[in-house]
């Protein structure tokens, strides 16, 4: 640590945002600070202890590629690793990864330790500094100050942080630390649109307390490829399984009987929370016909002894946590060692923001993760690091970085919060790009890292492999889509594997495309295939056997440019089509767009959605134009 009181970049708090920031702005050569309020919590997991997900997971992967940090962490603390969707199509498919919390706070502590033109202290920011009414960097709690030519906010839910556990409640960031409360009010004071949200998490249990011999057990996949290029498929620390019980009418009846003593129940949180990631007792509340939820026993370290009870996020009070924990399936016996609460805090209305994640309101103030009124760890870190190269760009007075959201998940996370706008806590889910069929997790690189190189987060050490994997890749695939042999030489090649081959000369990618058929099963034609990493092969099987459904999906979208001007009668919303979802029915006929561009902008309309809409207007249009004849 240096004694240097002035930066280039400084960063607030280090979660997965902030550490993100921190280090693209010291990669591309700026001189950074990152300020944190507890060196030891420095990427810290208070939720679930896993990485990735449907949607989650393509993020991790476009971070790697942009050259950030959380896909090797997750990659060398993981102790259970799966790919989820294996039996549904690529645009779904996505790396979860459990994670040792310790060990990964420990391993993202390191990096930003280590890494060169950073500095890390531990302070609490209680303002923004301004000279001659221009930001110029910030003030601790101990008054000391500073400076800084740009800043990246990234506080987490510290922002006036208020816990809840059924009828207590007091000021903190999380569970066992304090709040920002000074900074909150700070930013309420320089005129940024503040909202209130809220989040919670679920009671932990010590796993000798729990009978596992009941329970449906959840183990690894070996041959989930790792999160980053730069890992390596061997795992450094001991795996361990999850497992799965339910809920039963003994617990809901506990929950019901109790739901006056629930602080959301009772009205006593007046933050929004995310409808697709409630409290159990909000789950009883609004489906109540709903005879039996899951609950997820997720590890919490190789060596830990505490299990996470994924899906039972609760501000009810301790006694009832303790009672309703019993009456699942194996944890009769199961005693809690942290109880689950529901925690409010303070976000700024990302509208404010530009979709570089400036703000509208305070140039060269740059705001990334939950602030932003986001959710999940993997959304913050995508946020950090686009935060941190357009930091980085502004000080040194270059073009900033304007995702396309039509090329990654983070670009469309951006746009669509600083767009749109949010009235809840905002999740990635592929559901919401049209594109998405493009945002495989195998093609990360192909759509950023030239991106990352150009804005110096990915060395030119890096690049370089990148470029020389994307030929092999382009290569291989050449290959395989030429190659043609006669059945028979299949069938000698095939014994073990049970796939249809027809008679007569066949072609690979013919057999390729058949569901069971893998990549590796024709290593014995094409020798490269062993020198290719996982991912690599992963994204030629998807090349090849989504050939027809890319060439399908490019129809879509020139059919939807076509229709964007198109006008929408008003008795077009009295017959929706039956298949689109809920949400999307309720939002459309709330709105009545006059343009199917204005349909398109709807939040919670899916592509999905969308399609049949088109279809139906297109239909419609034929209809009209027959009758004219």
């Amino acid at each position: 640590m240096t004694s240097r009181k002035d930066f280039q970049v400084i960063v607030v708090g280090a979660g997965h945002a902030g550490c993100e920031a921190a280090l693209a702005c010291a990669r591309a050569g700026v001189a950074t600070l990152l300020l944190t309020i507890n060196l030891d919590t420095v990427a810290a997991m208070p939720c679930n202890p896993s990485i990735g997900g449907q949607g989650k997971g393509q993020l991790v992967r476009e971070i790697d590629a942009l050259g950030g940090e959380m896909a090797l962490a997750a990659d060398e603390t993981s102790i259970q690793r799966r790919r989820l969707n294996t039996r549904k199509g690529i645009a779904v498919q996505a790396n979860r990864f459990q994670s040792d919390k310790e060990a990964y706070s420990h391993r993202m502590l390191q990096s930003v330790m280590l890494q060169h033109d950073l500095d890390i202290l531990q302070a609490m920011v209680s303002e923004l500094h301004f000279e001659n009414d221009r930001l110029a960097g910030v003030r601790t709690i101990a008054g000391e100050i500073w400076r800084a030519e740009a800043v990246i906010l990234t506080p987490g839910t510290f922002l006036r942080g208020l816990i809840h556990i059924g009828e207590v409640r007091f000021a903190a960031g999380r569970a066992g630390e304090p709040p920002a409360a000074e900074l909150g009010q700070a930013l309420v004071d320089v005129g940024l649109p503040i909202m209130r949200f809220k989040t919670g998490t679920p009671p932990r249990v010590d796993a000798a307390t729990i009978d596992f011999s009941t329970l449906e057990r959840q183990d690894q996949d070996d041959e989930t490829p790792p999160f980053s290029l730069w890992s390596s498929c061997e795992q450094r620390l001991p795996c361990r399984p999850c497992f799965i019980t339910r809920t039963t009418a003994e617990t809901h009846r506990v929950i019901k009987d109790n739901f006056g003593r629930s602080a959301l129940i009772a009205g006593r949180i007046t933050g929004t929370g995310a409808r697709y990631c409630p409290s159990i007792e909000d789950k009883l509340n609004k489906f109540p016909d709903k005879e039996t939820h899951k609950v997820f026993l997720e590890p919490e370290g190789a060596y830990s002894r505490e299990y996470y009870l994924q899906g039972l996020s609760t501000s009810l009070p301790e006694e009832i946590q303790n009672l309703y924990v019993k009456t699942l399936p194996g944890l009769e016996n199961a005693r809690i060692t942290r109880p689950g609460y529901g925690i409010e805090y303070d976000i700024v209305d990302p509208v404010d923001l530009y979709p570089t994640l400036m703000s509208k309101s305070i140039k060269n103030l740059f705001l990334a993760g939950q602030i932003n009124g986001t959710s999940g760890y993997e959304e913050a870190a995508a946020q950090g690091i686009l935060a941190g190269i357009n930091a980085v760009a502004a000080v040194r007075n270059q073009p900033p970085l304007v995702l396309d959201a039509n090329a990654s998940y983070l670009g469309l996370m951006v746009q669509e919060i600083t767009t749109l706008g949010i009235t809840e806590p905002y999740r990635v889910f592929t559901s919401r790009s049209p594109f998405r069929l493009n945002l495989r997790m195998t093609n990360a690189e192909d759509r950023l890292s030239e991106t990352g190189f150009r804005h110096a987060v990915v060395s030119q050490q890096k690049y370089d492999v990148i470029i020389s994997r994307q030929k092999m890749i382009a290569e291989l695939q050449n290959k395989i889509e030429s190659f043609t042999s006669p059945a028979s030489a299949y069938r000698n090649l095939l014994p073990d594997y049970a796939l249809p081959i027809p008679a007569g000369t066949v072609s690979l990618a013919q057999l390729l495309r058949h569901p069971d058929a893998e990549l590796a099963m024709f290593k014995g034609l094409f020798a490269e295939i062993e020198q290719l990493d996982r991912l690599a092969v992963l994204e030629i099987e998807a090349r090849i056997k989504y050939a027809g459904y890319f060439a399908q999906q490019h129809k879509e979208f020139e059919l939807k440019d076509t229709m964007r001007a198109i006008k929408i009668d008003e008795s077009f919303f009295s017959e929706l089509p039956d298949a689109i979802s809920k949400e999307a029915r309720m939002k459309i006929l709330a709105v009545r767009p006059a343009t199917v561009e204005s349909l398109a902008a709807i939040p919670g309309v899916r592509a999905s959605d969308l399609t049949l809409i088109l279809l139906k207007l297109r239909r419609q249009q034929r209809d009209r134009e027959c009758d004219s004849r």
